[in-house]
């Protein structure tokens, strides 16, 4: 199988060629059936999915199945920093920016203070990973405007609830079931 991510996804951008990966900026919802239509192994759709309209706009375009992630994260079971759970709390599509401010590597994060930070012009690169995260690791000793975790972010990322994680992956297979009859 192959996962196709999209650059919607949060945390970390899969990618082979890490220094390349702000060049492959390629929605989901394009990726799919380029990939679906080329390929003949299974498609797996993740980033942005978050709710049944996700899940059966994902199969529709010949995913054989969806991953999940920052849906997921909310839940009692991901057990994240109360803070981070607060800032994904209606938090708007494009207030999430891919940043290699945490660890050198591209990832898709909430824009907190820290993130801006690193965004600004006058801001020196992130270092290599694991440089970059290694240096993170020793700021947050000491540093209290360095974000004590690393608040990843989908951009769905308003969609995610508090509820049990069971709960949300039967409630997005329900409504997924009931757009696609």
């Amino acid at each position: 199988m192959i996962v196709a991510q999209g650059m919607e996804a949060g945390g970390h951008r899969g990618t082979f060629d890490p220094a390349a990966a702000e060049r492959t900026d390629v929605g989901l919802f394009a990726l799919l059936p380029h990939l679906v239509d080329r390929l003949d192994v299974p498609v797996v759709a993740a980033g942005g999915i978050a709710d049944g309209r996700g899940v059966a706009a994902a199969l529709a375009l010949g995913a054989s199945a969806v991953q999940v992630g920052t849906a997921l994260l909310r839940s009692p079971e991901a057990a994240i920093d109360a803070g981070w759970s607060a800032a994904l709390a209606g938090l708007a599509p494009e207030r999430t920016v891919p940043t290699r401010a945490y660890s050198g590597r591209l990832g898709r994060a909430a824009a907190t203070d820290y993130v801006a930070a690193w965004a600004a012009p006058d801001a020196p690169p992130a270092a290599h990973y694991p440089v970059q995260r290694a240096l993170v690791g020793r700021w947050r000793r000491g540093d209290a405007t360095v974000d004590r975790v690393n608040h990843w972010a989908g951009q769905s990322a308003a969609l995610a609830t508090t509820d049990p994680a069971g709960e949300i992956v039967t409630r997005m297979w329900a409504e997924a079931r009931a757009l696609l009859a």
